[in-house]
């Protein structure tokens, strides 16, 4: 069980999910996600310790949902890649 399962509810600080909201393109994309993703995301912005950190995840955040990203430590690997990379693995040397 991951830590961000444990909460019934995470929520973001009225700031930070009005700074969220500010940025049209990023709250589309963010509300358009599964909500396991929102509460995983929400969790990784304000489980850090330090509000430096926060910051600058709740920043990443943004900046990602923006260009229609999901986060970086909350992103899987494209199969594609691993299908390249098992055919290049495959090839005789």
């Amino acid at each position: 069980i991951y830590a961000h399962e444990q909460r019934d509810e995470v929520v973001l600080p009225e700031e930070d999910a009005g700074e969220l909201r500010a940025n049209a393109a990023a709250w589309d994309f963010f509300q358009r996600q599964p909500a396991s993703y929102q509460r995983a995301a929400i969790w990784w912005v304000v489980s850090a310790k330090q509000k430096a950190t926060q910051r600058r995840r709740l920043a990443t955040l943004i900046a990602d949902s923006a260009n229609g990203r999901t986060v970086a430590p909350l992103t899987r690997p494209s199969k594609k890649g691993s299908a390249e990379k098992s055919a290049s693995d495959a090839t005789p040397r």
